[in-house]
């Protein structure tokens, strides 16, 4: 107990020291939070829109992984083909691509999706409008209105068609474009798909039993598990993103450790003298050290409230104004950043470990 007490009084009693200390650590923390759910926020946004869709399987044209590296064109005529095949409950043609337009006199882009009259093929969920385009209309992504400061009535012109944005849509935010869904027939004449699609979706009764009639039956196709499928889509966050999140980290990590590590041996060397007379009256240097290691896991845990405190600021703002900042950190992630705060304390705490154990009692009375 007394080692907690003089913890506590080390830390606080230079009060402007303790906040610098703790504000440094806040915004590494808000840093690593961010970055952790900007990460978070992207591998669930690649998947939201796909892993909606009711398919065991995609199927696709041979050599496909997913729909950002790779192109799957299709003829029509197989969908009566795969419907037939044993274990094979529906099939339905999934029909969409990127395409770019004129919008207010420079380049936009969406991925147009056609929505199929059964309603298989739909947006992640209606934020306002219509569920359902008709046709000569869209249902865009919120993000991507909000964006190019569109609202509902607006006309797009793609290929030539006019489109009038009849809904907007959220879960089709992917960066660098956003889904939008038109009808089938009206985005199969925009693509000049009349005899082609991109993949058919199909649902079965016995996945395993079905996996291996359907590559048995279709060699020249590829059969997609629907997992495989949407974390390979997932995979194109992690290529290209979490690189450059990992460097960005480590920088916050150690802004944090030096900003603990130099407040925390900045008041060890001014309570030198202090530290020698705990020496003097028994105290080891197992001990002295304690002291330093709780000081600095205070400094941490404060630094890791406040910043959550900012990061209930920042983020919201962030969200409303550019349109990429894709935030999703729960329990997990909190519960990480925290455990990693813990460890940037810890290892600050060796930052002034030769300073206690070089302290000699004598000299310090001398002194």
């Amino acid at each position: 107990m007394p080692i907690v007490l003089i913890a506590v009084r080390n830390l606080v009693g230079e009060k402007g020291r303790f906040a610098i200390t703790a504000g440094g650590v806040a915004f590494s923390v808000l840093l690593i939070l961010v970055l952790v759910g900007l990460y978070q926020g992207w591998t669930v946004q690649m998947t939201r829109f796909l892993g909606n869709l009711p398919a065991d399987f995609w199927i696709g044209q041979k050599g496909t992984r997913d729909m950002s590296h790779s192109v799957s064109l299709l003829p029509m005529d197989l969908k009566d083909k795969l419907a037939s095949t044993s274990g094979v409950k529906s099939v339905t043609a999934f029909v969409g691509r990127q395409v770019s337009f004129e919008l207010r006199g420079k380049e936009s882009h969406i991925f147009l999706v056609g929505v199929d009259e059964e309603g298989v093929i739909a947006p992640y969920k209606i934020v306002t409008g219509k569920p359902r385009p008709d046709k000569g209309e869209v249902i865009v992504d919120i993000t991507f209105a909000r964006q190019e400061n569109l609202k509902m009535g607006d006309m797009l012109e793609i290929a030539g068609k006019q489109l009038t944005i009849v809904g907007m849509s959220e879960g089709g935010n992917l960066l660098v474009y956003s889904y939008a869904f038109a009808q089938e027939a009206e985005v199969r004449n925009i693509l000049k798909f009349d005899t082609l699609t991109n993949y058919f979706l199909v649902q079965t009764d016995d996945p395993s039993y079905t996996k291996l009639t359907l590559e048995e039956n279709f060699p020249d196709v590829a059969v997609l598990e629907r997992a495989k499928f949407l974390k390979t889509n997932a995979d194109l966050v992690k290529d290209t993103f979490l690189p450059i999140i990992g460097v960005l980290v480590i920088i916050a990590l150690g802004i944090g450790i030096a900003v603990i590590g130099l407040s925390i041996f900045t008041a060890t060397i001014e309570k030198s003298q202090e530290y020698g007379v705990l020496k003097a009256i028994g105290f080891s240097d197992r001990e002295l050290f304690a002291i330093v290691v709780l000081q600095s896991l205070l400094a941490g845990i404060v630094g890791f409230a406040a910043g959550n405190v900012f990061a209930f600021v920042v983020v919201p703002l962030a969200e409303m104004n550019v349109s990429g900042f894709l935030y999703q950190a729960g329990f997990l992630e909190i519960g990480f950043v925290f455990v990693i705060t813990l460890l940037i304390s810890i290892v600050a705490a060796f930052i002034p470990i030769r300073r206690i154990i070089s302290i000699d009692p004598v000299r310090v009375f001398k002194a």
